[in-house]
């Protein structure tokens, strides 16, 4: 034979797989809890198919001072000696895989679970008596990657029994204060009785079936469950089934406001055991409102089992709970108007959010939308019964520059600068033909200030020659016109321009050393900034008669650059050094003719 077609196979270091498997593959060493109990699960509901009335129970010892042993004990199917050696010493082999149907009523079925034993286990002891066979067999593993099996001598029941030695660094999370936390943690939602044995006593888990898992529990029975399981008192409780998944559970609506970006602790459940605390994207991307406890008995977990598949079984699920709580927040209204106003005040955000992408959605609740007005925050009805054509302002600085003139001069200016907030604007004037809707900026303002008549004109000629003679580094057009507020004593507005262009003007007008480099880039129809006087301003009066050149200079650079500011605009180096260098000769001359102005 040609030595270059020999097949080979593998080599498998074992101890190394069980180490990389154990220590990596599982997140917290007290995931042994959960494993035991999968795999105590899986077979009481393997034996449950031969006998329909079969009572599962879990018992457990811990250790304590007169025996090291922990010891968990379940009365499912046990394994017959080639099963043992098939299943429990073949790692990926699992006793759950061979039938497609069967293996749906099952939890596990990577059968790599019984790894994460060794995170706090040097070996690992399990006694086993199959349903199918009159006699037992211990099997004990090895963290070296090595096993014996041996039959028992004596008689057992059947089910299974596993003995972990605990590992001296571990030996804390046996003890009765840690184990009952984590196993209700793990295994609170359960139908098996669970049983705990910790010297003398006794504790009895899982008597009652959790509320939130019985059909028919009224609204106050869920949110008592949502209060002990997540520490919070909900707004109100959402039951809800799926086809997809075949899922059951309760979303709870937050009583507070929350990010987008923040992290909510959920309750997600694979045939009544827990998996995750996170939503594993069964919530729509913008349910950031609600907290979700929930129980599968369909969807496919991960091999660590700490996490659903994302897979397309999944997607429809998260479809059926998004249409539900969609279909909730539409009948709230009618159902419990208190509720209703309370997640409008609360989570008009994240509802926000829904609207943009559901117009039957929008349409529903669009009256009652909160937006920020320079008049406080008013609902969308609120604002449509004042005037139908409505003024808003997209960028944020430009809302604070404009608030108190739009104000003064009795226009309601909406601030949509929030996310959603234009959009939801735009879309809602396109389904309601009569509304208008406006986009207010600084420039488009000064367009609406009341121009000086021809007399004015000639009166003031003189007055703005020098305003513009003293700003004419500057490439600003000087206007003066009558405007409320009367205390403002002027109004600067730049053009509008992208980013990259003022981005460009900025290092130009800096001491970057690439300012030159940047000269020949955004020449072309350079446009003026507005600088805009209120000849209504009692100090713009008082300034129109100054005659001493070198003090009204002064006086206009300082408010040019106090207008600058007001209009929440960059002020460049130049500008920067113009002030300072006004109010330094304001200074020499002395402050008495300013004041007295």
């Amino acid at each position: 034979m040609n030595p270059l077609n020999e097949s080979f196979s593998f080599q498998v270091n074992l101890q190394g797989m069980i180490s990389l498997l154990s220590e990596h593959l599982y997140s917290n060493p007290n995931t042994y809890i959960r494993e035991l109990l999968q795999n105590a699960v899986d077979a009481i509901t393997a034996l449950r198919h031969l006998d329909n009335d079969l009572k599962g129970t879990i018992q457990i010892t811990l250790p304590d001072t007169t025996n090291k042993l922990f010891v968990f004990e379940d009365n499912g199917i046990g394994l017959k000696e080639s099963e043992i050696h098939q299943f429990l010493s073949v790692i990926g082999e699992s006793s759950k895989r061979k039938d497609a149907d069967d293996a749906r009523d099952f939890i596990g079925k990577f059968g790599i679970g019984m790894l994460s034993c060794f995170v706090v286990s040097e070996k690992i002891i399990i006694e086993t008596r199959s349903a199918y066979d009159d006699k037992g067999f211990r099997w004990t593993a090895f963290s070296d990657g090595n096993y014996e099996i041996e039959a028992l001598t004596s008689s057992m029941p059947i089910g299974t029994k596993v003995y972990l030695t605990p590992k001296d660094k571990y030996a804390h999370l046996f003890s009765y204060a840690h184990f009952i936390p984590q196993i209700k943690y793990y295994g609170d939602a359960l139908s098996e009785k669970i049983v705990i044995l910790h010297e003398s006593k006794q504790t009895i888990l899982n008597e009652e079936q959790p509320q939130w898992l019985q059909k028919g529990s009224d609204k106050e029975a869920l949110l008592q469950s949502g209060r002990e399981l997540f520490n919070v008192p909900f707004l109100d409780a959402v039951p809800f089934e799926t086809e997809a998944g075949k899922c059951q559970g309760v979303m709870y609506i937050l009583p507070y406001k929350t990010q987008f970006s923040a992290k909510q602790n959920h309750r997600l459940y694979l045939k009544r055991m827990f998996l995750s605390d996170t939503d594993n994207s069964l919530l729509p991307p913008w349910a950031f409102f609600v907290r979700i406890l929930m129980n599968s008995n369909e969807l496919s977990a991960t091999a660590s089992r700490e996490s659903f598949m994302q897979n397309d079984e999944l997607r429809a699920t998260r479809k059926e709970i998004g249409q539900v709580l969609k279909e909730y927040l539409k009948s709230i209204r009618k159902v419990d108007q208190a509720i209703y106003f309370k997640i409008i005040q609360i989570h008009f955000l994240h509802l926000k959010a829904i609207a943009i992408e559901d117009a039957e959605f929008l349409e529903l609740l669009a009256d009652d939308l909160p937006f920020e007005t320079n008049k406080g925050f008013r609902s969308f009805k609120h604002l449509t019964d004042e005037t139908q054509t409505l003024y808003y302002a997209s960028d944020y600085e430009d809302f604070k520059q404009l608030q108190r003139i739009a104000q003064s001069q009795g226009t309601l200016l909406i601030n949509a600068s929030y996310t959603f907030d234009e959009e939801l604007l735009k879309k809602i004037a396109r389904m309601r033909p009569q509304l208008k809707l406006e986009e207010m900026t600084p420039s488009r303002l000064l367009n609406s200030f009341i121009s000086l008549d021809v007399e004015e004109e000639i009166k003031h000629l003189s007055f703005l020659n020098r305003v513009e003679e003293t700003l004419k580094d500057f490439n600003c057009e000087c206007q003066l016109k009558h405007f409320k507020p009367t205390d403002t004593t002027a109004i600067y507005t730049r053009p509008e321009e992208n980013s990259h262009t003022a981005t460009i003007r900025q290092v130009k007008q800096s001491s970057n050393p690439f300012a030159g480099a940047l000269s020949s880039f955004g020449n072309t129809a350079s446009k003026k900034a507005t600088f805009c006087l209120n000849i209504d301003n009692q100090l713009v009066k008082n300034i129109t008669s100054i005659n001493d050149d070198f003090l009204f200079q002064s006086v206009i650079e300082v408010l040019y650059v106090q207008a600058i500011i007001m209009g929440k605009y960059t002020v460049s180096e130049k500008e920067m050094a113009l002030f300072n260098e006004a109010l330094n000769n304001l200074m020499v001359m002395g402050l008495t003719n300013f004041v007295n102005l």
